[in-house]
This record gives C-alpha cells, structure tokens and sequence, in this order.
C-alpha cells in the first residue's frame, strides 16, 4: 500500500510541470462533489481528486491516476457543447425532462436526460470516454505505457467474471479485448488519433441499446449523482459565460456612446421612429445582458457550493495538526492555500506614505544599535586565527627578491554583514475590522420626541457624514510599513505574510512581500491591501511561515506574530467555544520552531491576552500591548532584543 500524503507534493510537482499550472492534489475525502471510489480519481479546475491509499508498490499507480485526468484536459472532454452536438447529428433538440434546467444542468446532465436511463447513459459515457483517453496516454507519454498496463493488471484483480455488458466493457477498458468481441471494433474507433469528445457521444448513442436491459436499472440508485465531468463542463460552459458577457457589455457601451452622440447631433430635435427603435434595442441589449449577469452569478454560486471556492493563484499545503487532548499530532490534516495578495486599485497607499514619513526616522535610529551578525573571512592582516598562504608565498619570494615582505600574512573572521531573515505574520481575521476605539452610544435624552416609524410621510434627519473610525487593521498595516521601510534601509531579508481562513481545509496565507524581493511599489500596495478576511487558525499559519524562514537559509530566523485575539476557527477543537485546543495547537506550533533554531515573538492588541499568551509561549516572548498606536514603536523594539540576543 502506498498512501497519498506521502508523495503529494510530489505529484503537484509533476502535474504542474504537465499541465503548465499548479494543480491541486487533494483526496476524495476533500470533495464533497464527487462520490468517492477507492480506486478512481477524479478532478474540478484547480484540482484532482485521488484515493488516499491504493494497493501499490510504488508511486506508479498515482502517476497513471493523474494522467489520465489531465489526459480529459488535454482531449477537451469538457468543450462539449449539447446543441453544437445535436447540430453535428443533424437532429432536432429532444424535449427534455421536466426536471431538467436547461440554464443550470451542464450539457453532459443535457445529454443524458435525452435516454430513458440516464444513469446508465452516464456510466457508460465514462468508460467510453476512458477508453479515448487511455489511448491518449499511450500515444503522447510513452514512458508511462508500462506503469498504465501494471495498473489495469491491478483493477482486473477486482473485477467481475460475468457476461454482463458492463462488466465486459470494464475489462475492455482495463485492456482485456478478448472479453468484449461483440462491440471490440466500434470501441477501436475511440483509440484512434482523430477521435474527439463527439465521436464517444455517437458511440454511446450507438451502444446505448446494447446496454440498457433490466439487470442495470440497478445503476439508478448507485449512479444517480451528477459526475465530477459535469461539474468539470460546467466549470468550462461558465468561462464562455463570462466571455459572452463582457462582450454583450461592450457592445451595450457602444450602442450608448452612439445614442449619446446622436442626441446631441439632434441638439432638441423631435424624436422620430428610429430615435424610438433604438431605445427599444438597447433596452433589449440590457434585458439580455442583465439575464445573463443573472445566471452567471448562480451558476458561481453552485459551482462554488459544490466543488469549493475558486483559488486560481494559490498553492497548497499539507500540516499538521497538534490534538491536546489526545496528546498526538492529526497527520495533513490542515490544507494551507498559499497566495498573492491582489492589489486593489483603491488602496490608499498616500496615506501610508505620511505615516512612514512620520515613523520612519525615529525607527531607524533605534535599529541602527544593531550590529552587524554575519562573519566573513578577512585576508592580509597582522594577527589572526589561520594563516593567509597566499600572503606567505608572496613574503617568501619578496625576501628571495631582497625586498622588504608584508607582514601581513594571516586572516580572521569578522563580523563584517548581517546575516537575518524575519518573517512578520499578521492577523487578518473579521476582528481586525472593529475600530480601535468603538464609539460611545448616545445618552439617553427623555425630552426627544420618539419618531413615529409608521408615520408614511415620516423621513429621517439629515445626518452629517462621519469620518471611518481607525481600526485595528490599520493600525497593523502602517505598523508593518513602517518596520518595512526601516528593515529596508538597514539591510536585512525580511517577508510579510497575513493569514485567516474558515476551517482546517481551507487556512488561508497571503503573501504580502517575500525575504528576497524588494521593497518597492508593487509591496507597498500589497500591504494597502491587506483586508480582514474569516477567522484565525494560527497553527497552520505559524507552521508554514517557519517552513519558509527556513528555506531562506539565513544563520539567524526571526518570526513576529502580529494578532488582535486568541486562535479561533471552526472546528478548531471538538467543543465549540473552548479555545484551549487552538491554544495548545499555537503553542506546539510555536515550540517546533523554536527547535528549530527560530526566535519566535507574539504581539497582541487584546488586553486580555495574558491570560492565553502565557499558555501559549515563555514570558519573555510576548507582548500585551494597551495601546494601538504603540504598536510601531513595540515592534521596533522587539525586533531590536531578538536580533541582539
């Protein structure tokens, strides 16, 4: 047996390096869209969808697995369209099924309503389709032939010995031809180079008949479920959606722009028939366009139900998790999607500006204490700790010369450079949307007239309009600006991450700044962006963060957690309400790195966070503040004990 975990990252590898784009690699377990099937694997977008364990030597089989997903890809199953196809036929669209709903079902879900079972349809549509997909395998990765026929050796180990059709048909597609003479040279037909994703559905009108009988009316019950190729059509049909509505908007704008310049040709002219037959067209045009902005937003949201939020830009990640109260750690049970934060156009980044111009020089010269850490070896001086042999040749044959030699002839090793990485980590939760200072409720005046809300003539005073409390993420972003622009100057590797997300499986970490990247435009808009997200599982976060620092290869790590509160997600603990499992899990977190070899900090703005904080690390490696707009000041100050100690 050979399980999943343990070469995932692997195989996200070598899909993307196929693919061209990182994919997901997740298990059945992950997907509540897909029926799971111990020795299938199926896909969305952004993801493929394996069994957790397959009874295999090696990693061979998982490789045949994600081929042939990516081989739907690559043969554009799902560019399917259900009326291009009726077209090709030369038939009529068939009448539907009442339940069908032609603007939500995809058009494989079209297709198979069209049969008298469409269960059965749907199955033996997706062994067809194997089958061309099988022979696409072989022809473009040749390498993987022999891996693909040592996996069709092992799911034969598991099939039937009937004459069912199905049966039959399965040992065809596990390369057993000898068991499905009767049909053997229509299925050829799918095995050849110019098959396409219609040649499978003639097919399987075609075969349909041969098919259906009695003995599969069974696959209603355990088939009735849409497959995980529909919701991959529909996934793709969404896309054309989209296209087609940004091409009904432009072409809506272009019909307004020329209204526009006809009413001012006509500068108060009488409107005529063909003033009025353009405003009925373009009241079309907005109609059309206002109905499919309509369906394209529902067909998101159950794409979105079904299959998971959309994460185009983001890469996964697999953590552990640390269970207290069973004293043992949760193998993978966190998935961690790493991404880029997506600057937003309206981010007030000049307003930032002021505060670094404010903060700036008083950050400096607190951190200009700090000296360098780094040991560099120095060549040619009087006294040290080897000698420099190049220095003593040179003396040798300047005193065979008659010349007077240097006297310089060894080397040291001195603290010339600093040689730091810090990771700041900052707490993107709902909370950090409260204000900093919450305003205080209006008192009690027993003389004001208590309007009459029934009253229909009654209408509210006019209020004047309040300026944005601060909040508490503002605060955090010109706090990291700050620490930014002065780490900058000084000359050390630093990153700025956030972090949030709803659920183990779904933990969220943004990428504000990386430790090798520079700190120009694009970062500072990155931190103007930064918004309050879900809830806060810090124990992935804290654990992904160390596994970067880390890989930087800097002598000393340094990571500074910024929060608002106490680790809170959902299902962050079997009693809902007790914080103590994400508690401990922080402080587990926070021990792994400090084994290894990473000084750790906690910063909170919570005023009661003593009472968690000296739970989750030593006293002396954190920090309650009182005052938010200490925090600059606090951080400076912290940065400045770690790298000094």
């Amino acid at each position: 047996m050979i399980a999943l975990e343990a070469i995932e990252e692997s195989l996200a590898l070598f899909a993307e390096g196929i693919a061209g784009r990182y994919i997901h690699i997740k298990t059945f377990g992950e997907h509540t869209g897909v029926a799971s099937d111990p020795l299938r694997a199926a896909q969305t977008t952004e993801s493929i969808y394996l069994p957790e364990q397959i009874p295999s030597a090696d990693r061979s089989a998982y490789l045949v697995l994600v081929l042939q997903q990516l081989g739907y890809r690559e043969c554009r199953t799902y560019d399917f369209r259900y009326e291009a196809w009726c077209e090709h036929a030369g038939r009529p669209l068939p009448v539907l099924r009442p339940h069908t709903q032609p603007d939500r079902d995809s058009d494989f879900t079209k297709l198979f309503s069209t049969f008298p079972n469409p269960a059965v349809a749907r199955r033996l549509f997706l062994m067809l389709e194997e089958i061309r997909i099988n022979a696409h395998v072989r022809r473009a990765y040749p390498g993987a032939v022999r891996y693909l026929d040592d996996w069709h050796t092992q799911l034969r180990m598991n099939l039937p010995t009937s004459d069912a059709p199905f049966d039959q048909l399965s040992a065809y597609v596990c390369g057993e031809e000898d068991r499905c003479v009767e049909i053997a040279d229509e299925l050829r037909a799918l095995e050849i180079t110019t098959a396409e994703v219609i040649t499978t559905v003639d097919l399987l009108l075609h075969l349909y008949p041969h098919f259906h009988h009695e003995r599969d009316i069974e696959l209603e019950a355990i088939n009735a479920e849409v497959s995980g190729t529909e919701w991959m059509q529909r996934e793709a049909r969404l896309e054309d959606w989209k296209d087609d509505l940004e091409e009904k908007s432009r072409q809506l704008l272009a019909v307004e722009m020329l209204q526009a310049e006809d009413a001012l040709l006509r500068d108060g002219e009488a409107l005529d028939g063909e003033t009025r037959d353009t405003e009925q067209t373009l009241y079309s045009m907005k109609s059309e366009r206002d109905s499919l902005a309509r369906r394209v937003e529902m067909e998101r949201a159950a794409l979105r139900h079904a299959v998971g939020s959309p994460k185009p830009n983001a890469r996964s990640f697999r953590y552990d998790e640390w269970d207290w109260l069973q004293y043992r750690y949760l193998k993978r049970h966190c998935r961690l999607y790493e991404e880029r934060i997506q600057p937003e156009a309206d981010a007030d980044v000049e307003a930032l500006r002021k505060v670094i111009r404010q903060w700036r020089a008083q950050v400096k010269s607190q951190l200009a204490q700090l000296k360098p850490m780094g040991l560099q070896r120095v060549y040619r001086v009087h006294d040290g700790d080897e000698l420099d042999l190049n220095a003593v040749l040179n003396a040798r044959q300047d005193i065979r010369a008659g010349i007077s030699p240097d006297e310089r002839t060894y080397s040291r090793r001195d603290r010339v450079q600093r040689d730091i990485c810090a990771a700041f980590l900052i707490d993107l939760s709902a909370s950090t949307d409260d204000p900093i200072n919450p305003p205080e409720p209006a008192a009690f005046d027993p003389d004001e007239e208590i309007p009459n809300l029934r009253d229909p003539y009654f209408e509210p005073p006019d209020e004047p309009p309040q300026e944005e409390p601060r909040k508490i993420i503002h605060v955090q972003r010109e706090a990291m600006l700050v620490m930014a622009s002065a780490l900058d100057v000084l000359g050390d590797s630093f990153g700025i991450y956030g972090f949030s997300g709803y659920g183990h499986d779904c933990v969220e970490f943004y990428v504000a700044k990386e430790p090798d990247e520079a700190l120009n435009m694009r970062v500072l808009h990155n931190i103007a962006s930064m918004q309050p997200k879900r809830s806060t599982r810090m124990g992935p976060a804290i654990r992904h963060a160390a596994t970067k620092l880390i890989s930087a290869g800097q002598s000393m790590k340094i990571l500074i957690v910024l929060s608002d509160g106490f680790p809170q997600d959902s299902g962050y603990g079997p009693i809902r309400g007790d914080h103590e499992y994400g508690v401990q899990d922080t402080a587990r977190a926070l021990a792994e790195a400090a084994s290894k070899g990473i000084e750790t900090f906690c910063i909170t703005v919570d005023r009661s966070g003593h009472d968690y904080l000296k739970r989750m690390c030593p006293d002396a490696r954190y920090l309650v503040i009182d005052e938010m707009e200490d925090l600059p000041e606090a951080l400076t100050k912290v940065y400045t004990t770690l790298t000094l100690r």
